[in-house]
């Protein structure tokens, strides 16, 4: 599977995530089937682990690190208004992997000389990223530097390490599914975010390395997509409320 490939199905995922956020599937459809209903939030769990593969893959191929950053921040900053329009909250997650970026250059900067700095460079970001309160918070930054760190690693090794992480990463879930006594709808919400951004993460051992067919004007059509779709889905949701 190709960069673009990949990136087009994370676009896809976030677009369906985002747009039955705004018109579930029942409600345009009344005879869609229920289990469907509960099916349809696994597709839109796969876009995030893709987006910070990106992130830790752009890192280490890019030829220019401060235009890869700014690339990232300007269309946060432009993203801003319309995640809040849908969302009611601040903090997207283009802000979220601009941290990541800036994080894996600290730490490859300066884990050689003095490896102890390198690690607290990175305690402080994920301190930072909590506080900031951008999406994903810690957990994201996290997994950036989980899909750095783990490159060069059997795809058995990654998919039981991810296996691992990313329930443990809902662990507030998990003790809101014990404090509702197993109630259905905590454990369907702990499975779904949990387990179901699984799925990215298997797309990413499919990635061989090649960048894909050039496309003209691609790199600024998968950047402006993203704050673009946010802006026409938050207008549809207030037109809808």
């Amino acid at each position: 599977m190709s960069f673009l490939m990949l990136k087009t199905l994370a676009l896809l995922s976030m677009l369906w995530d985002h747009f039955t956020g705004v018109y579930p599937m029942a409600v345009l459809f009344p005879n869609y089937p229920p289990l469907l209903s509960l099916i349809d939030p696994v597709i839109g769990r796969i876009a995030a682990p893709i987006f910070l593969f990106c992130v830790a893959n752009g890192y280490r191929h890019t030829k220019n690190l401060t235009k890869y950053f700014l690339r990232l921040f300007l269309c946060a900053c432009l993203a801003e208004y319309p995640y809040y329009l849908l969302f009611e909250m601040h903090g997207n997650i283009l802000f979220t992997m601009c941290l990541g970026l800036l994080t894996l250059h600290l730490w490859n900067r300066y884990k050689q000389p003095h490896p102890w700095l390198g690690w607290a460079i990175i305690g402080l970001m994920l301190a930072a990223a909590n506080l900031l309160s951008f999406e994903g918070s810690w957990k994201y930054l996290l997994f950036i530097l989980i899909f750095y760190w783990t490159d060069s690693w059997d795809v058995p090794k990654k998919l039981l390490l991810w296996l691992v992480v990313l329930p443990l990463s809902r662990y507030a879930l998990f003790f809101y599914v014990i404090k509702s006594n197993f109630d259905f709808m905590w454990v369907y919400n702990f499975v779904i975010n949990g387990f179901a951004p699984i799925l990215g993460v298997i797309a990413t051992f499919f990635y061989h390395g090649k960048r894909g067919p050039h496309i003209p004007g691609e790199k600024f059509i998968f950047y402006l997509f993203y704050p673009a779709h946010l802006l026409v889905l938050g207008l549809l949701a207030q037109q809808r409320f």
